[in-house]
């Protein structure tokens, strides 16, 4: 009997920590599914079967301004600003940190915070975000990434930005790198020690 309490306690202990959200940070999104930092892959098979559309709340609590996989997987953007920032390391390369496209703002992200070593900078800042539901997997998006929560989000009046330049991940040169003005939707480049508005996303 005694041997049999023991056993449903720690049953119940297992199932708990199962339900924590994972800490597994996601790099990109591939064709057969969310790419992660050690090379492996979460297939279609293995996701939630939750399909999510754009403008919908997203599993993190964000809001999903991108999908994959007719609405299995995709991207969501923080609910809210994480704050003003600069982009960090003025006059410094960040080695690899220079994609632009879609799923390339967390590996963007990861250089950057193994190449600057301020805490205060931007992508430190979304990568330290946690959501209200205990998710923090977040990253500063990449150029073509951040191009979509303007066009998916803000312009059809979702997300609360405001008409300010928010920081993308992606390094343009040793002092710049690319920002989107949320007033008129251009991006342009700016000097990374600018401070700028940071919103976090994540892959899902």
């Amino acid at each position: 009997m005694k041997n049999t309490g023991i056993m449903l306690i720690a049953g119940l202990l297992i199932g708990a920590m199962l339900t924590v959200p994972s800490a597994h940070a996601q790099m990109g999104i591939s064709n057969d599914g969310l790419e992660f930092p050690d090379g492996s892959v979460q297939t279609t098979a293995a996701a939630s079967q939750a399909l999510y559309a754009i403008g919908d709340t997203g599993p993190a609590g964000g809001l999903v301004f991108h999908v994959t996989d007719d609405g299995l997987h995709g991207l969501e953007a923080a609910p809210v600003d994480q704050s003003s920032a600069a982009w960090g390391c003025n006059g410094t390369n960040i080695v690899g940190a220079n994609a632009v496209a879609l799923g390339k703002g967390a590996r963007n992200t990861d250089d950057i915070l193994h190449g600057c070593e301020d805490i205060s900078i931007a992508a430190a800042v979304a990568d330290g975000y946690v959501s209200p539901s205990g998710y923090y997997d977040w990253y500063l998006p990449s150029k073509d990434e951040l191009n979509k929560m303007y066009t998916e989000l803000h312009l059809n009046g979702l997300g609360g930005f405001t008409f300010a330049n928010y920081w993308s991940s992606s390094e343009v040169t040793v002092s710049i790198a690319w920002v989107q003005f949320f007033l008129s939707g251009f991006q342009l480049g700016n000097f990374k020690n600018s401070p700028e508005r940071v919103r976090a996303v994540r892959a899902f």
